[in-house]
């Protein structure tokens, strides 16, 4: 089995449509769709193209599924930005689509030969909003995974690809589609044989000189990290 994950799309129609034609191309067997989807300049867009899919993909929720489907802001102790983008993608999206992002599952898992049993979550095993990064110590990490019995957890949420060992366990985070760091194009992983990190190339002109005829709130710094990822750090 060939398994394709994508996590952290974040309003990118543009990456996300590269995305899927590159797994069409692939030979792969299952998608999962590992949250943070809607957050972003083009929720509405994004919703439409991903309800294609939905009896077909795997769906699990993110930090911004539920922030954007509850309309979540300064009482839940968020900034600005944050709060403007939850209100304003929420009103992008239909009924349907809201009631389908408060309603993801938190993990999904599956056994697959070679690799054993796989947990997919968008944050970690603990919390959609608990970030694995690349320079998490192996003691914080091992808290975080002290009662999962799989072989390998797949996350996201820190946008940023890596693949690493903590004991027995094998972490690998698929990287961001839409809100890349460190990438220059949609990051994303297939499962099989091996781990298979992607990166697809995408036009982040012609996105970002859309986003900037768009409504969206802080279009310019969205428009901007389509161009002109960052390198954050670890």
């Amino acid at each position: 089995m060939r398994v394709a994950a994508i996590y952290d799309i974040h309003g990118n129609f543009f990456a996300l449509e590269a995305v899927l034609q590159e797994i069409r191309d692939s030979n792969v067997e299952k998608v999962i769709v590992g949250g943070n989807l809607a957050w972003g300049p083009e929720p509405r867009q994004v919703m439409d193209l991903l309800f294609d899919y939905k009896e077909v993909f795997t769906f699990i929720k993110g930090n911004a599924d539920r922030e954007v489907a509850h309309r979540y802001g300064k009482e839940k102790g968020l900034d600005d930005f944050v709060t403007d983008m939850n209100h304003w993608c929420a009103d992008q999206l239909t009924d349907e689509q809201l009631h389908f992002l408060k309603n993801l599952p938190e993990k999904e898992e599956i056994e697959m030969a070679g690799l054993g049993k796989v947990l997919f979550v968008h944050g970690s095993p603990r919390s959609d909003e608990e970030a694995i990064r690349l320079n998490t110590t192996d003691s914080e990490l091992g808290s975080m995974l002290e009662n999962v019995e799989q072989d390998i957890i797949v996350c996201g949420h820190t946008h940023i690809q890596f693949d690493r060992r903590v004991g027995e366990k094998r972490v690998v985070n698929a990287g961001s589609v839409g809100l890349q760091s460190r990438a220059s194009g949609a990051c994303w992983v297939i499962l099989g044989d091996e781990i298979d990190f992607r990166v697809t190339a995408y036009d982040t002109q012609s996105a970002s000189e859309r986003i900037l005829q768009s409504n969206s709130p802080y279009k310019e710094e969205f428009a901007d990290h389509y161009v002109n990822p960052p390198y954050e750090g670890p």
